[in-house]
């Protein structure tokens, strides 16, 4: 059977969810005579990497997330025997909503929840690398590139890549902050913003409403405005300018921001190469100061240990 087939003889009511596994194991158990066309194989990767996500998402944006067109989505469902759309996402979200306060489910090996944890890092890598918007992604770079000054903004665990954005950011002699602290820190960074100036927000399920405000003072006062989050119809996505989109499933209910540090590396690295003689230059001189500031401790090879 392929994914452009459709298996008539099939009950739609006939995949109860009777507890007990994960999204992954359940999607693996409903295809398990179904043979997978590459379109189709995107669409099962989405449900399995990004179920929160898809637990709520329209036919149309899971589409947009698997690259391929809304039929190709309901043609999927049909082929595990559901009606449509509607009725897949219902049993999927029956499934996740089962186990994701559940304290998580260790792979197949001896590393247990360690490796269960790498696994699906390595599925929202795989993920990440197939469906980036990588010419976004430079437009994001140009703006930072170009800003009189950029302000980095995050809050809780978003705050792990925004962060490492920011300080490298920095170290390389672009005029880039980071501003996590939300309340009068938080207004005070915003009312500097305006024509000229760029803002860069991280946010993701579940998102602070500072987070989205800021976004849409930084809009409003003429600043060009970029959000990293899990989906194009987040609160900020719909208040900035350049988006782009990021897998952050994990596993035990924690929110992964292992793919979402990589684009901040993948940013810093393009935004370095922008001006690779100017970074070079600041480096060294933060180098110098570090030194000065005797921030590191000893190194034991210093030591002639």
């Amino acid at each position: 059977m392929t994914d452009d087939s459709f298996a008539d003889d099939m009950d739609p009511g006939a995949h109860p969810h009777e507890g007990g596994g994960t999204v992954a194991e359940w999607l693996e158990g409903l295809l398990t005579e179904v043979s997978l066309g590459p379109k189709a194989a995107h669409v099962r990767d989405v449900l399995t990497t990004q179920p929160t996500y898809c637990s709520y998402a329209t036919a149309a944006e899971v589409a947009a997330r698997a690259d391929v067109n809304p039929a190709t989505v309901v043609r999927f469902a049909q082929l595990l025997g559901y009606p449509g759309w509607p009725q897949l996402q219902a049993g999927l979200r029956a499934v996740y909503l089962d186990q994701r306060f559940d304290s998580g489910h260790p792979a197949g090996s001896d590393g247990g929840l360690l490796a269960t944890a790498f696994a699906r890092d390595a599925q929202n890598l795989k993920a990440l690398e197939r469906s980036f918007d990588y010419e976004t992604a430079r437009l994001v770079v140009s703006a930072v590139r170009a800003a009189r000054r950029t302000v980095v903004v995050a809050s809780g665990t978003h705050a792990i890549p925004a962060s490492a954005l920011a300080m490298v950011a920095a170290s390389r002699g672009f005029p880039v902050s980071y501003e996590d602290r939300g309340g009068p820190q938080l207004a005070n960074a915003l009312g500097r913003l305006g024509e000229g100036d760029c803002l860069v927000a991280w946010s993701f399920w579940q998102h602070y409403r500072q987070t989205v405000a800021a976004v849409r003072i930084a809009r409003a006062a003429g600043a060009v405005t970029c959000v990293i989050t899990d989906t194009l119809y987040s609160p900020p996505a719909r208040e900035a300018e350049h988006v782009l989109v990021v897998p952050t499933e994990g596993v035990a209910s924690i929110q992964s921001m292992t793919a979402a540090t990589s684009v901040a590396y993948g940013l810093l690295a393009e935004l370095m190469a922008s001006d690779a003689p100017g970074s070079r230059t600041a480096v060294r001189h933060v180098s110098g100061i570090w030194r000065e500031l005797d921030l590191f401790a000893e190194d034991a090879s210093e030591r002639g240990v």
